[in-house]
């Protein structure tokens, strides 16, 4: 028996175990059916709903987060924030209760989910394990694992150009989630639980279809999928040019013609699929351009505003382009932005809670608007095409790069680079992440998909790099790579030298496996992985002052990032309990104290000093993208997702003073280091693809080349306390080509089913 709640219906289980009473509400577990009071009928719950309910059970009136509930009912899956949302919004369907003034399930705010009402079971209680796991295990004969919700919900006329006539149909019986969620929480309609399939999912093959010893990027498929169209060199070390192919291994026809200092890159089809907009750098600016698919003249239509430029989408009516936002703005957001297509002008695009949003892409059917938000800690949100709110779809707080729509709108494909780049699909009905196959060989990133056909295209990034050392007492470089460090034949990335310059830790797969590696320079046979952390490639190592600990963000393989902490020496590692989804840290001087960037929500971070071991919170500043320590000069230093320059704050982040307007720009944002109390920038500059510059210094401004045609891998530089001697990774080979594949075996896999 179970003591009732105070203010809680009253009620006691009366049955042998497979059945729990709730308040007034009886559930027989075995067939998901929650019995009302008196003759209010039965409603049946997903199976889902269900194992909520039974984890709320399990804690006994006590608040379990979303985290939680994710982690206990979607185990080993990437779930969005929605499925939990829509499975608790079920659950209050069946009770008949209020969010607002709750009798049964109450809402903490930024906690989580609390049980009210009275609950128990009668008889022996089940021996295979948990409630949650026991729901599992005794409905499956009863159900497929995963459930779907379908809700009629009104659908805006379809653009010819944009669908198959078949989908108009499939979308009118199953509309995609987003869409369901963004009606129902306006005008709540009755609810049918319907079946997914179940099982695997359907196999994808890869093949290469470009892949020259240029590099090949950015491709895109037209809305028929008959033609990619990709950026590629015309020869080595030459300027970038748009190029046309069919969608197989066969010669491709160069279709733009920059001329000479200028280049174009991210081509984006019409969704007539008669032109094919771009952008052009170098000569004459930076501009947005548009050209007839057939070839021919090409016409600018408009300037780059502020020289930026982002991944972009063409609005449904075809009259407007949408790109990323911009960054220069103060209010610690870049919302989209629109390009008129007559006029030239730029326009901000009109929606509630603008975060750092880029990579627009509108939906099939033309109703709906999704993006990425955020930087380190991405994920992908959706909105009425018309503006509005937009609503989070996944809680990945990943890398996320590119996505696209698969052509009946049920769903949709992205790549997310955690410990290894890879594509998943998203199925916006029930809100399920699955893992397409493995490449193999290469990344796939930024895949496009054709409106009207199930294929799809994507980069594939090969690549092989290794660590550099560049003696900044010597002569600065003229083309060679430094001196190398623990040569392989792998990835080598992510460095961090220890603060008196002795030992290197970095990332590698030179194991096939992505492992941190630790070893002293001057004793190559100190080189050793060590084990119990799968680390992900984001920031590298953090060294405490004394040399003797390692901050690492590592993969759980649950589906989030965690903060751990490596013994140097010892080589123990041991998971930090951060509050929230950590993105980077720092040890700031004083013991007991850390320094982390959490999620803050709305895709925005925030950088925390906390004091340990309580994890209670002393200061904060908002609105950052990477923070470092300067030991030197006692400031914390850091760079915002959507503003260039570089920023300083006092320990206790009270003060803040900006330091550099212009360095480093938000693409680069990572790309600085401290060394002696100075800070320094590693950027390309004139005739120099890796510089060293000081930022904010008397040598402001002044570059020293360290490798002259080498760009230095994201995120990869390190300089020792001294600031004597910095270690790049940089890339031996890299070479990128696209890929292509049929989506066929995806095709009718998201859409829900009858109900039952």
């Amino acid at each position: 028996m179970v003591a009732q709640a105070e203010g809680a219906p009253g009620g006691t289980a009366t049955t042998d175990g497979s059945r729990l009473r709730v308040g007034d509400h009886e559930i027989d577990i075995a067939r998901r059916v929650v019995s009302r009071p008196g003759n209010g009928g039965t409603v049946r719950l997903t199976l889902k709903s269900l194992q909520v309910l039974l984890a709320l059970v399990e804690a006994e009136g006590r608040v379990v987060s979303r985290e939680q509930l994710l982690a206990k009912v979607w185990p080993n899956t990437l779930p969005t924030d929605d499925v939990l949302t829509q499975a608790v919004a079920q659950l209050r369907r069946a009770f008949e209760d209020s969010r607002e003034a709750p009798r049964y399930i109450e809402t903490i705010a930024k906690g989580g989910y609390r049980l009210l009402a009275t609950h128990g079971r009668v008889g022996p209680e089940p021996e295979r394990g948990t409630p949650a796991a026991a729901v599992q295990e005794t409905a499956a004969s009863a159900a497929p694992a995963h459930e779907v919700v379908a809700v009629p919900v009104p659908q805006a006329p379809r653009r010819a150009s944009r669908a198959p006539a078949f989908a108009l149909a499939l979308v009118a019986l199953v509309p995609i989630a987003a869409g369901l969620f963004l009606w129902q929480a306006r005008n709540p309609v009755p609810v049918a639980a319907a079946a997914a399939p179940t099982g695997a999912p359907p196999a994808v093959q890869y093949q290469a279809i470009a892949s020259t010893p240029m590099r090949e990027r950015a491709p895109a498929l037209s809305p028929d999928g008959a033609l990619v169209v990709f950026s590629r060199q015309a020869q080595p070390d030459g300027p970038h040019a748009l190029y046309l192919q069919p969608p197989a291994d066969a010669s491709a026809r160069q279709l733009t013609f920059p001329g000479a200092g200028a280049g174009d890159q991210l081509p984006a089809w019409s969704p007539d699929g008669q032109r094919i907009a771009f952008v052009r750098t170098g000569a004459g600016g930076c501009r947005i351009m548009l050209v007839a698919a057939t070839g021919g003249s090409e016409r600018e239509a408009g300037r780059c505003e502020d020289g930026h430029f982002a991944a972009f989408d063409w609005t449904p009516d075809g009259r407007a382009l949408v790109m990323g936002g911009r960054s220069g703005g103060t209010d610690q957001s870049a919302p989209l932005r629109r390009l008129d297509l007559a006029s030239g002008r730029w326009d901000v695009l009109r929606y509630e809670g603008a975060g750092i949003d880029t990579l627009p892409r509108y939906s099939p059917d033309g109703q709906w608007l999704g993006f990425r938000r955020g930087t380190s800690l991405g994920d992908l949100w959706l909105m009425p095409a018309a503006g509005g709110t937009p609503r989070q779809l996944t809680r990945l707080h990943g890398d996320i790069r590119g996505w696209d729509w698969l052509p009946d709108g049920s769903g949709l494909v992205f790549s997310l680079i955690k410990e290894e780049a890879r594509l998943y699909r998203l199925t916006l009905a029930d809100g399920t992440i699955t893992g397409l196959p493995p490449l193999g060989k290469g990344n796939p990133i930024h895949p496009s998909i054709a409106d009207r056909a199930w294929a799809m295209t994507f980069e594939i990034d090969r690549f092989h790099s290794g660590l550099y050392a560049f003696d900044l007492d010597g002569p600065g470089d003229a083309g060679g790579h430094g001196e190398p460090v623990f040569a392989s034949s792998g990835v080598d990335m992510m460095p961090a030298i220890s603060p008196d310059g002795a030992t290197l830790a970095f990332v590698s797969d030179r194991s096939l496996a992505a492992q941190l590696w630790i070893g002293e320079i001057a004793q190559p046979q100190t080189l050793r992985a060590v084990p119990g952390i799968v680390p992900v490639p984001r920031h590298p190592p953090v060294w405490s002052a004394d040399g003797r600990r390692l901050l690492v963000l590592g993969a759980t393989g649950k589906g989030g990032d965690r903060l751990f902490e490596v013994d140097v020496g010892l080589d123990t590692v041991r998971v930090l309990p951060v509050p929230g989804v950590p993105a980077f840290a720092a040890y700031p001087p004083e013991p007991g104290q850390l320094l982390v960037g959490v999620d803050g929500g709305g895709g925005r971070m925030r950088l925390v000093r906390y004091q340990l071991p309580e994890w209670r919170e002393l200061a904060s500043v908002d609105d950052v993208a990477v923070a470092r320590y300067d030991h030197d000069g006692d400031r914390v230093c850091f760079t915002r997702p959507a503003r260039a320059g570089l920023w300083c704050a006092d320990p206790s982040l009270g003060k803040v003073v900006e330091l550099s307007r212009t360095t480093p720009v938000p693409d680069q944002y990572r790309e600085w280091a401290i060394a002696g109390g100075r800070i320094f920038s590693t950027g390309p500059a004139p005739g120099c693809a890796t510089a060293w510059a000081e930022i904010g210094g008397k040598a402001d401004g002044t570059a020293r080349c360290l490798s002259r045609l080498h760009t230095v891998v994201a995120g990869s530089t390190s300089v020792d306390a001294a600031g004597r001697r910095v270690y790049l990774s940089l890339p031996l080979e890299q070479n990128v080509d696209v890929g292509w594949a049929s989506l066929q075996p995806l095709r009718g896999t998201g859409a829900a089913g009858a109900s039952d």
